[in-house]
């Protein structure tokens, strides 16, 4: 029915017009503000059903299907995967850092090689940086060596941060050349902490998110905490008691509560603790 259109109404259509445009961009942008409105309003449920239509537009519209060689490539590599955003890339390395867990128990261990022999059946840790090399040259026979990742190149390094003399761990970065020469990367940074480790419960937001993330404007990050734990410890090592002040589902649930809390519309963050028990 006809009627006179009020400043309420021009008010409204021009906020449902700017969603609309939103939703019809259809890219990570997009997206991504989409993602931001709904956290800012939580009590407006009806956007969360705009969310949802941003959301299958973006995919509809990023969507970049494989080419007949990567087809090719995939058949023949049942742990091939293709990577086309963050999220993917996150997900192929927690795989990888199963499958490094697995090898260090396995039926050939390789735990030992993360613990100094004292003699007289005595123990303790390497440092926090030996084992980032550890992981850092595992993530390279899997991710590289072994070409799990098929329509990207990988590199992988240790990194230096914004402060003399300190590393920021691990960074894997996922280069994909398109058909007009551009590149485009990916990159997550890998935050490695051993259990004993003053901060451990409190860096993945202090360290990772604040610092190397957010100040690096990298969007996605990996906190890697190795459990260390041996009857065996040698006592008298410092830090065997800084390692025994917290229990491992203690640390598991304060550090699952970090990851939601950080992980937002612009962050993608995990945490995973690795079994190192000798």
């Amino acid at each position: 029915m006809a009627h006179f259109v009020g400043p309420r109404e021009h008010v409204a259509d021009f906020r449902n017009d700017i969603l609309s445009i939103l939703i019809n961009r259809g890219n990570d942008h997009s997206r991504d503000e989409m993602l931001r409105i709904v956290d800012e309003l939580p009590k407006e449920k009806w956007l969360k059903l705009r969310l949802i239509q941003a959301q299958k537009v973006a995919r509809q519209k990023l969507w970049i299907p494989p080419r007949a060689l990567e087809i090719i490539l995939l058949t023949g590599n049942d742990e091939g995967r293709l990577i086309y955003n963050g999220e993917q890339l996150l997900e192929v390395i927690r795989t990888s850092l199963e499958k490094i867990e697995r090898k260090l128990h396995g039926n050939t261990p390789e735990v030992f090689l993360l613990w100094n022999d004292l003699g007289d059946k005595k123990f303790k840790p390497r440092t926090e940086n030996e084992f980032s090399d550890y992981v850092k040259q595992r993530l390279e026979d899997d991710l590289t060596g072994r070409g799990v990742i098929l329509n990207r190149e990988v590199e992988i390094r240790r990194s230096f941060g914004s402060y003399p003399g300190e590393r920021t761990d691990i960074q894997v970065e996922a280069v994909l050349k398109n058909e007009r020469g551009n590149y485009d990367n990916i990159t997550v940074v890998i935050e490695v902490k051993g259990n004993w480790n003053n901060n451990v419960s409190q860096a993945l937001e202090t360290q990772l998110v604040n610092r190397y993330l957010k100040e690096e404007k990298n969007k996605y990050g990996i906190y890697l905490v190795g459990w260390f734990e041996s009857e065996l410890w040698d006592k008298e090592d410092p830090r065997y008691k800084k390692a025994n002040s917290i229990k491992k589902y203690e640390l598991e649930a304060i550090l699952s509560e970090q990851t939601r809390k950080c992980s937002t519309h612009s962050l993608k963050v995990m945490h995973y603790i690795m079994n190192l028990e000798y």
